[in-house]
């Protein structure tokens, strides 16, 4: 009988450390020892938010034509770098005092309902590496961290469990399964479960607008027939070496395959028919207001796989899904990555984007979700004056420092913002417990546009989120008998001024 709390917390810590990937979390000792769940060690706040739609921009969004717009600046043949402040102009919003670049029309038409954080600020410079940047802003940890670094949908399933039992709690949606080489292989490992394991990887689902075909029984398959091929494997499994039948690893596969099952008559297969399902203005309102011949580069478009991809994350919401991560995929000078031509480029990017945020935004509050769903909208980095003409190639810290001063704008390809800016970001949040209506923090004026009022370190913002989501920031999983908290050594904090 184990009878105060101290010696309680020992005894926990010590049955549990040898077990890769337990949790410290709120439970009972029985359910710590079923599931890795701790009780007495961590608090964990009220959940502001049951779900999240994470909204992911990788590239390196330029947050003064977007988030945090500054004085427009037309273009002008040998204009200094230092006098580009804003290739757009600005607009207001539904939120008293808040503007946005122009372009986001939608996006500002429901910002009442929005809360910027524009002081996302960074001690890390990461140059012109962008997976390192987005390694952070997905973990949590600059790479290498010693240890496989689970992503924050990872974390929040892990931690939350399922809302439905036969949704998985982590979703992405938009990018390509494939790790052909060491670009791709490293995504796929800041994206998924990192030490926590396969029974947290993320569900992935490359193209909304493609459905799922694994949800569906090859042609000739019944359902008696696949449950008795699911009978076989587990009766098969049977004859295993009895070191191979007790392992843990085992046994998650085991549920990942009985998982893949139930989803196949789970309301996940329903959520794909959202063609049939939704009003045609609806579904009309997702698609991308730019057609692949109205790009500079028509190599890169991906037509309606992004919008399609909020409207399949808001009917994974409604079906119970807990975390859903839409990207609009990166690729390298693509997107969001841009290295010339930032202005038009730019356009082209809020014409794709604008319309299906917006929407997703209005869908939520229409049927009641967006007070309980959070709504995150993210990118690894901002933008600044280039601190060369040749984009891309400048030394870490370069950026940051350089005012523009000594660039000059010989042609329009140069106009724009293709410098990459670690020091400071801009992410944006929708529903989940977090204010309405309200722009959080202030940049400089000029360039380097560091954060001079209200600075938030990307630990805090991290935390915030957790929070929101009802999961404590000092939240940590053993992993090689230490703890990995869910905030690098469980410092983080959360900002109250940007909750409700």
């Amino acid at each position: 009988m184990i009878d105060n709390k101290s010696n309680r917390r020992e005894f926990l810590k010590s049955t549990l450390a040898g077990a890769a990937g337990l949790s410290i979390a709120p439970a009972s000792v029985a359910r710590a020892l079923a599931t890795g769940a701790q009780d007495d060690l961590v608090v964990h706040p009220r959940a502001r938010a049951d779900s999240c739609i994470w909204i992911w921009l990788p590239g390196g969004v330029a947050q003064t034509d977007v988030w945090d717009p500054k004085s427009f600046s037309p273009y002008r043949q040998g204009m200094k770098g230092s006098e580009v402040l804003g290739t757009c102009e600005s607009i207001p919003t539904a939120a008293d005092g808040i503007r946005l670049g122009a372009g986001l029309e939608n996006i500002a038409s429901v910002m009442d309902r929005g809360c910027i954080l524009r002081t996302l600020a960074n001690d890390i410079m990461f140059g012109a590496v962008h997976l390192r940047a987005q390694h952070y802003m997905m973990t949590g940890y600059v790479h290498p961290a010693g240890f496989k670094a689970p992503s924050i949908g990872s974390i929040v399933g892990r931690t939350r469990g399922r809302r439905d039992p036969n949704v998985p709690e982590y979703i992405y949606i938009g990018r390509d399964i494939d790790t052909s080489d060491n670009e791709r292989l490293f995504i796929a490992e800041f994206i998924g479960p990192g030490f926590l394991g396969v029974q947290s990887a993320p569900f992935m689902i490359p193209d909304a607008t493609e459905g799922l075909a694994t949800l569906n029984p090859a042609l000739g398959m019944t359902t008696e027939r696949l449950d008795r091929r699911q009978m076989f494997f587990h009766r098969l499994n049977e004859l295993a070496d009895r070191g191979l039948i007790e392992s843990t690893k085992a046994d998650h596969y085991r549920k990942t395959i009985d998982d893949a099952r139930a989803m196949m008559d789970s309301p996940v297969k329903r959520a794909f028919d959202y063609v049939n399902e939704e009003k045609p203005e609806v579904v009309a309102a997702y698609e991308p207001q730019i057609s692949a011949n109205e790009l500079l580069d028509q190599s890169y478009y991906f037509g309606r796989r992004f919008g399609h991809g909020l409207l399949l994350a808001r009917r994974l919401v409604e079906s119970g899904a807990r975390f859903v991560q839409v990207e609009y995929q990166y690729g390298p000078f693509k997107g969001f990555d841009m290295h010339e031509s930032g202005r038009d480029r730019m356009i082209e990017m809020k014409k794709q984007i604008d319309g299906p945020i917006a929407q997703l935004i209005r869908d939520l509050d229409e049927r009641g979700m967006l007070d309980r769903t959070l709504v995150v909208i993210a990118t690894e980095f901002g933008r600044t004056i280039a601190s060369q003409p040749a984009a891309g190639v400048e030394p870490e810290g370069s950026s940051e420092s350089h005012n523009g001063e000594n660039l000059i704008i010989e042609n329009e390809a140069m106009f724009g913002f293709h410098g990459h800016f670690s020091s400071c970001n801009c992410m944006v949040f929708f529903g989940g417990g977090f204010k309405r209506g309200y722009a959080h923090g202030r940049t400089a004026e000029r360039h380097p546009m560091v954060a001079v009022e209200n600075p938030v370190h990307h630990i805090d913002a991290h935390a915030t989120i957790y929070t929101a989501l009802g999961i404590s920031p000092e939240t940590s999983y053993i992993n090689e008998l230490r703890p990995i908290y869910v905030t690098k050594d469980g410092k983080g904090r959360a900002v109250e001024s940007l909750l409700r």
